[in-house]
């Protein structure tokens, strides 16, 4: 590959499907090796990206593929949920890019689409989770395109033998 960036016109994004699971899990393996996402294989079943619809969440997974060899080099999962005040709130959640295709612009490609998405769903605002030890690169990415550190989120990871 290049080391040109990718325009919008060399990429389809569109809808999750079963057939792209083998490719989603090995992106999501890599996010995990380099962040702890908390990924369980056994738990990414091939239709885990389908879209899911409850009460008051709205929830998709978006693929990004060349166009012109059909390979995935991109994903990110978007969801609008409604909290206890009533606002619809949009997040891009286990958002990874494949190796090699890293600032491309492949990412931005499938964030401004979300975003889209997101503002149709009627989200107020958008909110991305990242590691809190993330890289302080990805942080200043998203600044540029409006993105803010709003939240400090505290987890307990709870062992399964517990």
């Amino acid at each position: 590959m290049s080391d040109n960036p990718i325009i919008q016109e060399d990429i389809i994004i569109r809808n999750y499907r079963t057939s792209d699971y083998k490719a989603t899990l090995e992106i999501l393996k890599d996010l995990q090796k380099q962040f702890d996402i908390g990924l369980d294989e056994q738990k990414w079943k091939e239709s885990s990206g389908l879209r899911q619809f409850k009460p008051n969440l709205k929830r998709i997974t978006l693929i990004a593929e060349i166009k012109s060899t059909g390979e995935i080099v991109s994903m990110g999962m978007l969801e609008a949920v409604k909290n206890n005040i009533g606002q619809y709130i949009g997040y891009l959640n286990n958002w990874v890019t494949k190796k090699g295709f890293i600032g491309k612009g492949v990412g931005k490609i499938l964030a401004d689409k979300a975003i889209q998405i997101l503002q149709s769903w009627g989200c107020e605002n958008v909110r991305i989770n990242m590691a809190y030890e993330g890289d302080r690169k990805l942080i200043d990415v998203f600044s540029h395109l409006g993105f803010q550190p709003i939240i400090i989120v505290l987890e307990k990871k709870f062992n399964k033998n517990e």
